[in-house]
């Protein structure tokens, strides 16, 4: 008997594996997402970008007409002009001087109230409790020179200076830097207090030993005060006091001081004068320009709006 071939194994015995539909562990593709996508007309258009917009500069007038009636820019083209080497006829040259001169000398003031703005709001609360503090001070040396028989010096002394001390408070330049009058430091504070004797002090109350307390800390801010330690403008208020309550009120809205600087201001940045002997001795803007002026400086149009804004209150807390 011829030998016969042995039986061709099954695909499920082979020694390869059944290629599988798909992998177990990856999930069933669902192509109803892919297809949406196509449909989708905003999937398949190209991403849209933004216009390109300039970027927003504040500050920065944008019109044709705000540039030109904007100040800022106005000073700006006339120190140009007048910096530059053209030879310009001395009316039109003395011209340009007193129109820049009158720009600057207005945006200085606008400085000037805006800077007495801050300094009011700055200052609002340290004026009033040191005016509180000074009226009783007042008071209770009131009531030690009742209380004597014999006139003393020493004593309308500091009488005198503790009214000084009130209307320093009340009438001081509101736009301007406040000095404050009761300072103390660390052991100078312990120093100038008066001794207080402890056996005494125990056969008080509590109300009379904190009244005593409260009056040796007033009298000895008076004596320190006494000993020459004042601000300048305390010395003002001092002789303005001869003078009556309308000078002490000027005083106080800044017009004995904001405009004697402002002439100093207008006299520095150039007037009819300085601009008739620039005229006449050629282009000299660069040397007589004030300090606060740079070259290089960015003029803020906001210091000029001045105008519109309404006057510096008090608040309540000082009577006008």
């Amino acid at each position: 008997m011829g030998k016969q071939r042995p039986p061709r194994p099954s695909a499920g015995s082979s020694y390869r594996p059944a290629r599988a539909e798909y992998d177990s562990y990856r999930p069933r593709q669902d192509r109803t997402r892919e297809t949406q996508r196509r449909s989708d007309p905003r999937q398949t258009s190209p991403r849209r970008h933004p216009p390109n917009l300039p970027p927003v500069r504040s500050a920065v007038s944008k019109t044709k007409h705000e540039r030109s009636t904007n100040p800022s820019t106005r000073i700006h083209s006339l120190r140009r002009l007048l910096t530059s080497q053209q030879d310009l006829p001395g009316t039109v040259r003395q011209e340009k001087e007193r129109e820049l001169a009158a720009l600057l000398f207005d945006q200085r003031k606008a400085l000037l109230t805006q800077n007495a703005r801050k300094n009011l709001q700055r200052y609002h609360f340290v004026r009033f409790m040191e005016r509180k503090k000074a009226e009783r001070a007042l008071k209770q040396l009131l009531r030690q020179r009742d209380s004597e028989q014999a006139y003393n010096t020493e004593l309308e002394k500091l009488i005198h200076i503790a009214e000084v001390d009130i209307n320093y408070t009340k009438y001081a330049p509101l736009g301007e830097k406040y000095i404050s009058l009761f300072v103390q430091e660390g052991k100078k504070e312990r120093q100038d207090r008066p001794k207080i004797n402890k056996t005494e002090m125990a056969t008080y109350d509590a109300n009379q030993r904190s009244e005593i307390l409260q009056l040796a800390d007033q009298l000895s801010n008076v004596v320190r005060s006494a000993s020459g330690a004042k601000p300048p403008m305390w010395y003002k208020v001092e002789k303005l006091m001869d003078e009556g309550e309308a000078k002490l009120e000027a005083l106080r809205d800044g017009k004995l001081t904001t405009d004697k600087q402002l002439q100093k201001e207008l006299a520095a940045i150039g007037g009819k004068q300085e601009a008739e002997m620039r005229s006449a001795h050629g282009n000299q803007l660069q040397e007589t320009k004030p300090s606060w002026l740079d070259d290089d400086g960015i003029i803020d149009p906001a210091d000029l709006d001045s105008d519109q804004d309404d006057d510096m209150s008090d608040g309540g807390f000082f009577e006008r």
